[in-house]
């Protein structure tokens, strides 16, 4: 979450310049929390000389504590005055004595969810200007002194390394975010530029808004009561604008400092967007909302606050692969005989010798670590879809490097379970602890988790399909019962087969129409609708997917989108090398499709997962097809090691016969692999 952030803020203290002329304070008497809301959408925010944190549950090394600890900040020489705008479709803006806002405001605003807040500040000699992502709660304000504090839990933060405690900074701004409500999960937008300028457009209170070598990224932070956070490229941002604030504009704060070092504040409501990324330059029409300070003038080292919208934590574009990429000795149907493999789990710690650059096995994987993930990032992947998942095993490793190398990832409950429902209710709360799909904190989902898929396939036995359709259901109740964030999408990953009767009287039977009819339409999923995905595997075409599917003249997605209204992932997509018919620019074509599809109509898709990364190397070579699926095939042996019993903290069986062999074979490119990279990068 690297971020530029707001540079000078004292000037605000010292010369409040950010008071609003005719905005008027809050009134007293106060309406219940969600009531008639001017309250419940204002955002607020907070401005002091100097501030520091210091942990409230320190740990034994002295080291400062990672997410979820708990802190106390605490700031000194406030602005006196709270400054807020509201969430969009309101356009008001005014400022709240800080008393009033400690003492009275904040139950009416926040209720008894404690918000989410950006804290931006300078570090000085030790970092520079750095931010912070926390919950807020407890806040408490001596006027006397002129010092608040707050207790405050870390949900994510730029430092690093992270200095000694406590920890002092100064030039510090609080932006503290409104609380989601109705249950639609929200988050709030921040760009970053060297500079800003506003030319009159000649209609009243209306600009162009011209911001000057941006970025290179944006970062978005949940509103509670989620505490997601992530970052992204501007070029995932902006073809999101329609679906992120269909038909009511955000409103904005744009922060900067003038040639002369005073700070400038303006409330804006943006509207056409515009993207000019070889030249670093973003634009918006933008219309003032309230007195601001002073006439408009060129600002320097801004930060814009753009408020409140739908997102997804899929990529955009989703340029993903199917990911299993075990060496040789590997087969499935002999896997459960080695603890190495047992239940095909890739995503284990004990098998970072193939995803990552270190062994956590007794053995080295030096100097022939594979490092698939960082060949991934290479190739222009950022979304990656796993087929098996033990949850006694520890994935943290491998979440967490994921997420340092910007690839969302698909998570995966293996076959297994949907057909063992009697292991449903002991099951399923582990896939929400940390090591699995939770965060280090155990209280939301891991930030690399885009998505959740339950089995592989399973829609060619209607009985099994039935009951991974109910594990579905179990497994959401289980995640709202622990308190997940609702933007994680599930689904079920069918065959693209055409099955049964047509969904509706008159409508065409197109493939996996009737399987995502069942998930959609059954009583135990109807509750989950809107936090569900469909997820087909197909070989099919860019014409059939886009253009025309069976001679309806219109592409299989958009038919699909028009009769479900839900949007669709690519847990597969590609084409067998040994097919008479294949040729590298049907893989091109597929995923350029999906692409530009995704691009154009993000409500729509979230992504491609091309299957695959590699050959399934217990089937590679001959003229199996599905052994002739990947980007690589599995060359040479270039190191095996002999696991052993201390390598695993659990054998699955009694005794334990064979602890296997970890290969690391070298990866060649198939004809497939141009294709991927040139739709890809």
């Amino acid at each position: 979450m690297k971020y530029k952030p707001i540079w000078a803020l004292m000037v605000l203290a010292v010369a409040g310049a950010m008071m609003f002329v005719g905005c008027g304070g809050d009134n007293k008497g106060g309406p219940a929390p969600w009531d008639a809301s001017p309250y419940a959408t204002r955002i607020y925010l907070l401005a002091a000389r100097q501030g520091n944190l210091t942990p409230l549950d320190p740990a034994a090394d002295g080291s400062l504590p990672a997410g979820g600890s708990s802190w106390r900040l605490t700031l000194e020489g406030l602005n006196p005055v709270a400054l807020w705008y509201t969430d969009r479709p309101g356009r008001a803006v005014g400022n709240t004595p800080l008393k009033d806002y400690v003492d009275t405001v904040w139950s009416w605003v926040y209720g008894d969810i404690n918000p989410n807040a950006t804290i931006q500040f300078d570090l000085g000699a030790q970092g520079g200007q750095e931010g912070l992502y926390m919950v807020l709660s407890d806040p408490a304000y001596d006027a006397a002194s002129n010092r608040m504090s707050f207790q405050a839990e870390m949900l994510n933060h730029t430092l690093d390394p992270l200095p000694a405690t406590p920890l002092n900074f100064s030039e510090v701004t609080v932006n503290v975010l409104n609380n989601a409500q109705d249950d639609q999960e929200v988050v709030s937008y921040i760009q970053y530029a060297d500079g800003a300028d506003l030319y009159p457009t000649g209609r009243a209170n209306e600009f162009q808004l011209v911001l000057s070598d941006t970025g290179p990224e944006m970062f978005w932070v949940d509103n509670a009561p989620g505490r997601y956070s992530d970052q992204a490229p501007l070029s995932y941002f902006f073809p999101q604008w329609d679906y992120l604030f269909g038909d009511d504009p955000p409103n904005a704060a744009l922060f900067g400092t003038t040639a002369g070092g005073a700070l400038k504040l303006f409330f804006l409501t943006l509207t056409e967007p515009l993207f000019d990324e070889a030249r670093g330059q973003v634009s918006y029409t933008a219309t003032l909302l309230g007195q601001t300070s002073g006439p408009v003038e060129t600002l320097q080292r801004v930060n814009l606050n753009i408020d409140s919208g739908t997102f997804s934590r899929f990529p955009l574009p989703g340029k993903g692969t199917a990911y299993q990429a075990f060496g040789k000795g590997y087969d499935p149907s002999t896997a459960n005989t080695h603890v190495i493999y047992f239940g095909s789990d890739i995503a284990r710690k004990e098998v970072a010798s193939l995803w990552g650059n270190q062994s956590y096995l007794s053995q080295s994987c030096a100097p022939y670590c594979r490092d698939d993930l960082k060949t991934l990032t290479g190739m222009g992947i950022n979304l990656i879809r796993l087929y098996d998942w033990d949850p006694r095993n520890d994935h943290s490793q491998f979440l967490d490097y994921a997420h340092k190398l910007g690839i969302k990832v698909v998570v995966p409950i293996s076959n297994w379970l949907p057909q063992n429902p009697g292991a449903w209710d002991a099951q399923v709360p582990l896939y929400f602890k940390f090591g699995n799909y939770g965060n280090s904190a155990g209280s939301d989902w891991h930030p690399a988790v885009a998505g959740v898929i339950i089995s592989n396939e399973l829609d060619n036995d209607d009985a099994a399909y039935g009951q991974a359709i109910g594990l579905v259901a179990r497994f959401l109740q289980e995640a709202d019962k622990q308190g997940f964030s609702t933007s994680v999408p599930v689904g079920i990953p069918v065959t693209f087969v055409p099955r049964g009767a047509p969904y509706a009287p008159g409508g065409q039977n197109m493939p996996g129409w009737n399987q995502f009819s069942k998930l959609l339409t059954d009583p135990r999923t109807a509750p989950y609708r809107d936090r569900l995905m469909l997820c087909p595997n197909t070989y099919n075409s860019k014409d059939y997917l886009f253009a025309n599917a069976e001679s309806t003249g219109q592409g299989w997605v958009q038919l699909t989108y028009q009769q479900f209204g839900a949007p669709i992932l690519f847990t597969e997509i590609g084409y067998s090398r040994v097919k008479s018919d294949y040729t590298p620019d049907y893989i091109k074509d597929q995923l350029e499709g999906v692409l530009t599809y995704q691009k154009a109509h993000p409500e729509q898709i979230l992504g491609a997962c091309h299957f695959q990364f590699s050959d399934k190397v217990w089937k590679q070579g001959g003229n199996d097809t599905e052994g002739a699926f990947g980007a690589y095939t599995h060359g040479a042996i270039l190191k095996q090691i002999q696991t052993v019993q201390g390598d695993f903290s659990y054998w699955p069986g009694d005794p334990a016969s064979d602890y296997g062999i970890l290969t690391i074979d070298k990866l060649e490119p198939t004809s497939t692999y141009n294709p991927v990279i040139q739709a890809y990068q």
